[in-house]
């Protein structure tokens, strides 16, 4: 598989309309959560063109409860392939002009997209905005079950996909998210946006809640070093080639 991610489509395929905001939400096995992510991507005070749920071959009521929001929530489905893989086939079903993403265990604030689209627009006019986040435990778990490190629940800079929204011409520019690897897809396209030298900015202002759970990735999946390793080596690459 190339670098891109995608083999098969160039990253504008999708028809582009000049409205607003498409809201990409990769779900797996995302019955616990899916419904409270949906509902804070509903709640925004800014103005949603189209969410985008991609259920991610899940094996239980995920579907269903995308499908239970009715004509608010598009589904699309495909086998089970990683967040990346969805995230991308979300980004080539959406329509938008702008384009943010969702886990399905995590939720938005309202005002996450009207904050972001109004430093969009702003005089400073960066290319992508990022927000700050804060952690919470989930609430099924009793509070020795997941243990929050000193500060987790203050307010930290999140460059994160969740608390990310930019335009689709400058999404088009960085390219897809990696889907070869199964945790570092995020951080090598970050990686990708800074050697482009895209104008970046972190609005002073909680965008995101971050839930902790059992299962969720950041808990049971962290980045290790091989995929570390990895994502060095595509950096690396990529700055020998440009010279």
């Amino acid at each position: 598989m190339s670098e891109s991610g995608d083999q098969h489509a160039p990253v504008s395929q999708a028809p582009v309309s000049k409205t607003a905001v498409s809201v990409v939400i990769p779900a797996y096995n995302a019955e616990n959560y899916l419904a409270e992510a949906i509902a804070s991507v509903l709640a925004q005070t800014a103005a949603v063109h189209e969410i985008i749920v991609v259920n991610d071959g899940s094996t239980d009521r995920t579907a269903e409860i995308a499908t239970g929001f009715g004509a608010r929530v598009r589904l699309v489905t495909q086998a089970n392939s990683g967040a990346a893989a969805a995230r991308n086939h979300g980004v080539r079903q959406s329509t938008g002009e702008y384009l943010a993403f969702l886990d399905a265990d995590d939720l938005w604030v309202p005002p996450k997209l009207a904050v972001q689209l109004a430093a969009l627009g702003s005089e400073s006019a960066p290319e992508i905005v990022f927000g700050l986040i804060t952690q919470f435990r989930s609430s099924e778990l009793p509070v020795d079950a997941v243990h929050l490190p000193e500060g987790a629940e203050e307010p930290q800079i999140g460059n994160l996909a969740g608390t990310m929204l930019l335009r689709r011409d400058t999404f088009d520019a960085i390219g897809w998210f990696t889907e070869d690897q199964e945790r570092g897809d995020f951080i090598d396209w970050f990686a990708r946006a800074l050697e482009q030298q895209r104008r970046i900015l972190v609005v002073d202002e909680v965008t995101m809640l971050r839930r902790l759970h059992l299962s969720n990735m950041g808990r049971t999946a962290r980045l290790g070093p091989e995929e570390y390793a990895r994502v060095l080596r595509r950096v690396i690459e990529r700055r020998r080639n440009a010279r």
